[in-house]
């Protein structure tokens, strides 16, 4: 569907752009394909996500597992069989992130694309005007915000290794989950804006149909899913 590439220097310079100066990023967007550009920038914030999540199993799942397969092992032995331990470690490395990769990406496409087709029939009933194709190229942009993630990532580490209650983990998974709604709630807002010609109080009006979808499945998942997490980092 594309094949613009997207050096992470100029990655991480637009994420910057997206997540300080929202307004600044949207006012100076020009509408273009959504398969271009915007969907690159998609990509690319999953297979990063993808990366650093692929680290995060390995040491919560893989290190615990493959430290008892030398367990007993020293010396000489050891040495031998370190190539192999090597290339083994590559190997559930790199399909794990295969697979994370392929669903994060297809997964966040489908939750953004749906929700820029949704934001466009709102702002289309409240009266603005602008094209589907320029919304879905805000939104794709807006995953930015998974960036935030990564926040996540890390207190799962350090509820491994550093002790840290899981409880604490839950609150911090919910804060940073809220903050990823507010900030998404301010640049869908601000893209319909720029996009339709809306008012600014239809703007927030707008976008915050597919914020409480959002906000209510963080609901379920924290209720449902989140515990069941604990034995896995615990």
């Amino acid at each position: 569907m594309t094949n613009y590439r997207l050096p992470l220097t100029d990655y991480f310079s637009q994420w910057w752009m997206i997540m300080v100066r929202p307004i600044y990023f949207y006012t100076k967007l020009k509408e273009e394909n959504w398969q271009k550009k915007a969907l690159t920038y998609l990509l690319v914030s999953s297979w990063v996500l993808a990366f650093f999540a692929t680290i995060v199993i390995f040491l919560l799942q893989y290190g615990p597992i493959g430290s008892t397969l030398v367990e007993g092992v020293s010396g000489f032995k050891f040495i031998v069989i370190l190539p192999v331990l090597f290339v083994l470690m590559f190997v559930f490395f790199m399909i794990t992130f295969l697979i994370l990769g392929g669903l994060f990406s297809l997964a966040f496409f489908v939750l953004l694309f749906l929700i820029g087709g949704l934001l466009h029939y709102i702002y289309h009933f409240l009266g603005g005007k602008g094209s589907l194709n320029h919304m879905l190229q805000s939104t794709l942009y807006s995953s930015a915000v998974l960036m935030m993630g990564l926040v996540i990532l890390l207190f799962m580490t350090l509820v491994k290794y550093m002790g840290i209650d899981f409880v604490l983990f839950r609150g911090a998974f919910d804060f940073i989950y809220l903050l990823m709604l507010v900030y998404w709630y301010g640049l869908w807002a601000i893209a319909g804006r720029k996009t339709y010609g809306v008012s600014k109080s239809k703007a927030f009006l707008g976008a915050i149909v597919p914020i409480i979808v959002l906000l209510l499945f963080g609901l379920i998942f924290d209720k449902i899913a989140l515990p069941k997490l604990q034995p896995w980092i615990s």
